[in-house]
């Protein structure tokens, strides 16, 4: 077995990640396993481009907004949404955490109603709708589908006061269906949906096999979060452990044994020189909240801290985070003081100037992004 130390892990992911200073980056790895988005329009293109350095419109064509993992929107490849919608339709909500699906899915099987079957139906009213309403919002396209569908499927909601397609069913179904999130230009937050077209969703392999595009997600999974076990996938995905562990089973037999400080994870054996002999991190970098670096986390690895790993993952309102040599060293949040960024930083310890100075270009990315006429940076 081969042994490795949480230094070079973090420094695996650093450079799989694309974070070396400078952009112009592969974001391939990323890519793969999607950019969470959150709220919607503020997080995944900001990720994206401190990568590449390039403005996120310039691969508008090739990236697509979907709800893809835990129904949550991502920015994915539009060339893998035919596997992506393959791996993951469940066809069992028992698979699903209560926390995502709440009593939902048992409700539903003991009405003797599969979540697979409902899933299905849900997603031909979608694609229905879209084809008479091409680009309605969220609410435009419940309201229209909810009568279509079985009854079953539309709990009452006291919050709408109304019955209508369960959420995080209806999020599931939009991949399904084959439907893409355009953001509202004129309304930060808002977004319609739209049938993918043959220019943003091709399609070499248009009726992918499941079990294969799971295989794919898997090691996707690794490549970016390596090594790692079930048990991580399962949250990742938001399975319940049974469910995660038959997911890692269908990649497990080509995955190499690894220690790290002496906890067994997993890890892909063509990957192994790179998690052995990848350079140490370097540099300063403003990373949005939800980026994949503490999206596909160990919580307790990346930060062993409990009081800090608090400060990053809160139960609301995430901040950015602030990686110093490829370490989270702080968080930082934005405000807007008319037309200048302001990037208040909150690091764990003092920062030396020459640490601070280097903060400055990604403020400026930040800025930009933003569509702030420049940044300034403030440190607590």
């Amino acid at each position: 077995m081969i042994s490795v130390t949480r230094a070079q892990v973090v420094a695996y992911r650093f450079a799989a990640h694309g974070l070396a200073p400078g952009g112009g980056a592969d974001p391939g790895t990323v890519l793969a396993t999607g950019l969470q988005d959150y709220p919607p329009g503020r997080s995944a293109g900001l990720a994206l481009r401190l990568r590449t350095g390039a403005p996120p419109d310039s691969s508008a064509a090739s990236t697509v907004l979907v709800h893809s993992v835990r129904g949550a929107l991502h920015l994915h490849r539009a060339a893998d949404l035919p596997r992506l919608a393959a791996a993951l339709r469940v066809e069992d909500g028992h698979d699903l955490l209560r926390q995502s699906i709440g009593e939902f899915a048992a409700e539903l099987a003991d009405d003797g109603l599969s979540f697979g079957t409902a899933l299905d139906e849900v997603a031909a009213a979608m694609r229905a709708e879209i084809a008479e309403q091409p680009a309605p919002t969220k609410g435009e396209l419940s309201a229209a589908v909810s009568p279509r569908v079985d009854p079953r499927t539309t709990p009452w909601c006291s919050g709408c006061g109304a019955a209508h397609v369960q959420d995080q069913l209806f999020r599931m179904a939009t991949l399904q269906a084959g439907l893409v999130v355009r953001l509202d230009p004129g309304a930060p937050g808002r977004f319609r949906y739209h049938a993918a077209g043959p220019a943003s969703a091709p399609a070499p392999d248009p009726d992918p096999d499941p079990g294969s595009a799971r295989a794919d997600l898997v090691r996707a999974f690794l490549a970016a979060f390596g090594p790692a076990k079930p048990a991580h996938l399962a949250a990742w995905l938001g399975l319940v452990p049974a469910a995660g562990r038959r997911w890692w089973d269908r990649a497990a037999g080509g995955l190499e044994r690894v220690e790290v400080d002496g906890g067994r994870f997993w890890f892909h054996p063509d990957r192994l020189a790179a998690l052995q002999d990848s350079p140490a991190p370097a540099g300063v970098r403003l990373l949005p909240p939800h980026d994949p670096v503490t999206e596909l986390a160990d919580r307790p690895l990346l930060l062993p801290d409990p009081a800090r790993r608090r400060a990053v993952w809160r139960p609301a309102a995430n901040p950015g985070v602030v990686l110093v040599d490829g370490e989270i060293a702080g968080v930082w949040r934005q405000r807007r003081e008319r037309a200048e960024a302001v990037v208040q930083v909150e690091p764990f310890a003092p920062l030396p100037v020459p640490r601070r100075e280097a903060a400055a270009a990604d403020a400026a990315v930040i800025a930009e992004h933003t569509g702030a006429s420049g940044s300034r940076l403030v440190f607590a």
